[in-house]
Formats: structure tokens, sequence, C-alpha cells
């Protein structure tokens, strides 16, 4: 589902001394949600997860949502077919060092149907060289059953930042400069990551979150002026990952709050949030 941010639609007023809570996040956008909901589709609206029908090894999510080269880094890979598996490998980039630790059970997933996302997991410890390219980058796991291949981001260092806690609000947001592309997690249930980005009047900015896997993870960012003033709020773009896109109007802080849609968080719950300046 894809919300449009239709001025004058919601008006919302926010003291400067009040923060973004949790609460104040959820009481705000779901209000802005449901009479945008009303608005448009009407009060009866049911949301299906989607079905996936599997004969061979797949994978449906990974933890992180992305990689950082130069880096020892842990792994981990839920999907169908995934026990047992014998390899993890990376065909362009085969000076990776790879040690598998765990092939197992993934265990219940929160929320969802395992049938639908997985029910099998394999965690790996791998080494990143420095110079690896960033970008895209293939990767195939092989099992008994055949193989599984897909793609993970491979990160910069110097051009990436880890989420930490506590981030929940205006005053404890997490501070971020131009470029910096964020690895973060829900890692609770109503958990909200909030970001302080800097900004200058006029700008165009898009701003994307790429979960780890939008089959286990429904994902929405709110934006907010340094005044707590709310801007625009995205839920799903071309995929369930939220892509917004805002212009400016003063220079300063722009809050983004990153959240489930469903209130869902935990294991399998990464992201990759991503500014980005539109010229």
């Amino acid at each position: 589902m894809r919300l449009a941010v239709a001025p004058g639609w919601v008006r919302v007023s926010l003291l400067r001394s009040v923060d973004c809570s949790q609460s104040d996040i959820r009481l705000r956008f779901l209000t802005f949600t449901a009479i945008t909901l009303l608005v448009i589709v009407g009060p009866h609206v049911q949301a299906q997860s989607p079905v996936v029908s599997v004969s061979a090894p797949s994978v449906t999510a990974t933890e992180p949502a992305a990689l950082v080269r130069g880096r020892k880094e842990t792994l981990k890979l839920r999907g169908f077919e995934l026990k047992g598996a014998t390899q993890l490998r990376f065909p362009s980039a085969e000076q990776i060092v790879v040690e598998l630790k765990e092939s197992s059970d993934a265990g219940q997933a929160k929320g969802l149907e395992n049938k639908v996302v997985g029910d099998k997991q394999l965690v790996a410890e791998i080494t990143l060289p420095a110079d690896l390219p960033t970008g895209l980058l293939e990767y195939v796991v092989v099992t008994p059953g055949g193989e599984a291949k897909s793609k993970i981001i491979v990160l910069d260092p110097e051009s990436s930042i880890d989420e930490h806690e506590p981030n929940d609000g205006f005053r404890d947001a997490q501070k971020l400069r131009n470029g910096q592309v964020v690895r973060g997690s829900i890692q609770a249930d109503k958990d909200v990551d909030v970001f302080a980005y800097p900004s200058l009047a006029g700008q165009q900015l898009r701003i994307t979150v790429t979960s780890g896997g939008p089959l286990l993870t429904d994902l929405s960012v709110q934006s907010y002026d340094g005044r707590g003033q709310f801007l625009a709020a995205a839920d799903d773009g071309p995929s369930r990952d939220p892509v917004m896109t805002l212009t400016t109007k003063t220079e300063g802080p722009i809050y983004l709050c990153v959240s489930s849609s469903h209130d869902l968080g935990g294991p399998w719950h990464s992201y990759l949030l991503t500014i980005e300046e539109v010229k």
C-alpha cells in the first residue's frame, strides 16, 4: 500500500519541548494513516502476506541488511531448504574468507507463518577485504538440495554508520553526516529509531529504507522538521520498502523516524537507511 502525502489533509502541531517519543511518533503517524485510508479506500482494509511456493533452496532475509568491507562480520541468512548447507560462496570475490557456524531451524517468525518466510537459517562469519568493491555482491548457498543465489550490498566504512540505542526520540536522535548510510535494526516491538540529518533550505531529498527481507519486515519512515512539525511519511514504495521524496523549506536538521508498520521488532528486522540529494 502506498500513501500519498497531500498538504492540508492533516495538520499536526507539536511544541518544541515535546520529544519524539515512541508514543508520540506512533500516535501522529497512525492518525495520519487512518485518515488517509478512510479517504482513499474506506474502512474495509485487510492486509495479506504474499504466498511463496518453494521447491528449491532460497533466501528470504539477511541480517544485517548490508556488509561493510574491511571487517569481519556475522551474516545470518533465512529462507527455505537451507538446513545442511555445506558452503557459502561469493563468485566474484573469492578472497572473502567464510566460516560456516550454524545451519539449523530458524524458529517461528514473529507475527508470520514460516511457510511464507522460510523456516531454516544459516549463520556464517565472513571476513571482507578492505579493497572489496562497494555495491551489490552476489553470493551462493550450496545445499544438498541445490543452490540458493542472492545479493547483498557492500558498504564503505567511511560512508556508513551502525545505528545505536538509545535513539527513540528527538532528544536522543542519532546524528548523521551528509552522505552517510545507516545499518539499523528494529530491535523490539514498538521500537522507533530516530536520526537527525543536516539539511539546507530547498534541498530535494530521497529517503529509502531497505529491509534485510521484505517478507519478514514491513517498515515505514516519517520525517519532521527541526521544530518537530510533521513533514511527510512513507510506508511502501515499489516494494514493501518505503521511499520518500521531500523538499526542505528551511536550513537545519530534519528528523527521520524508522519503525515497523506493524509494531513488530526483534531478529530479522534489519534495514539500511539511505538519504540522497536529488539534483
